[in-house]
């Protein structure tokens, strides 16, 4: 009785009422469905918007091979993913320090993330070549948007789009609402390797399923390891940007950076160096981190370990976001295999 007066009064007091400090399960599956719906429901508006253009008279051609047409592309998984996550610690009451975007991360930590993000661009850009070579030949349509690569102002501008902003909001969601979300939930493993198929599933197509899973594996284990989403969004932004660099001086000076996947030692090449980038990421887990979670959370860890439901509890929004996730991962990868216009 003595327990039930004091649980009863804790729930009327003033703390009731201040923001939560970290996700939930639940939160998580509602964050996930939002986050697979918004960048279509933007994406949408882009097209109603054009229509309403095409309505008074513009060529739908000259539209769609416009840069301002591409520019606004770019920036409907941004705009989507940032209206998401501010929306919803809005309406959860949910404290921004829930996400963990801890700048103060160190020189050490600052300087493992640009080796990690070199690892997985070079790592992994032979192996994810091959890939889409076997979806070419299988039909598949490999989709891609570009920008003008012809001068400075265009690169950082690419910059910008491609790599600061996708790098911010997919983190403060995926990082910082989903996999912080899991790891209430389910074992920091299993949190690790859902919340980076949930990231794949995210991009809509087979196209986009295995370098994105692997790279939300790299990007979920250093918000784990460092105790904070900003190495990820750092990592996350790198990995784009020298992809991003590299494209463009291809473009200005004319360069072949293509391989032919006709040849048996260039996938020879793609395993082995990914072989090795793998190998790189453990020697880092293995003697830089040492397999230590690094949030500065130590005081709440066996409460936290008593609070994991495992996958037969977890909310029924978490498996609904996954059967929303698959249905728009399949319905993209078949329009991937139709035939083009």
């Amino acid at each position: 009785m003595l327990y039930n007066f004091v649980m009863t009064k804790q729930k009327i007091t003033p703390q009731t009422f201040e923001k939560a400090k970290f996700y939930n399960p639940q939160d998580m599956g509602i964050a996930y469905i939002c986050a697979l719906v918004a960048p279509y429901v933007i994406s949408l508006l882009l097209v109603l918007v054009c229509q309403i253009v095409i309505s008074s008279g513009v060529p739908a051609e000259s539209i769609e091979s416009s840069v301002v047409y591409t520019i606004f592309s770019c920036l409907c998984s941004p705009i989507a993913f940032a209206i998401v996550f501010f929306a919803f610690n809005k309406v959860k009451k949910v404290s921004f320090s829930a996400a963990k975007v801890k700048f103060k991360i160190g020189i050490v930590n600052t300087v493992v993330c640009f080796a990690v993000a070199l690892i997985c661009v070079f790592g992994m850009q032979y192996l994810i070549g091959g890939i889409d070579y076997v979806l070419q030949l299988g039909g598949y349509n490999l989709t891609q948007i570009s920008l003008p690569m012809d001068n400075f102002g265009w690169l950082v501008l690419a910059l910008i789009l491609m790599a600061l902003l996708p790098a911010i909001f997919e983190e403060l969601v995926f990082r910082g609402i989903l996999l912080n979300g899991l790891r209430k939930g389910l074992s920091d493993i299993s949190a690790l390797f859902i919340s980076a198929l949930m990231f794949a599933l995210m991009h809509g197509s087979i196209q986009q399923l295995v370098y994105p899973f692997a790279l939300g594996l790299v990007l979920g284990w250093l918000a784990m390891r460092t105790g904070s989403t900003f190495t990820s969004m750092l990592v996350h932004f790198l990995n784009n940007a020298i992809v991003i660099i590299i494209n463009y001086f291809t473009v200005r000076h004319g360069l072949d950076m293509s391989v032919s996947y006709t040849n048996a030692w260039v996938w020879v090449l793609a395993i082995v160096v990914a072989a090795v980038a793998g190998v790189l990421i453990y020697l880092i887990e293995r003697f830089y981190f040492k397999g230590k979670n690094q949030d500065e959370e130590n005081d709440q860890q066996t409460e936290k370990q008593q609070s994991k439901t495992g996958f037969k509890n977890m909310p029924i929004s978490f498996w609904v976001s996954i059967g929303v996730a698959v249905i728009i991962f399949i319905i993209g990868t078949a329009i991937g295999f139709m035939p083009s216009a």
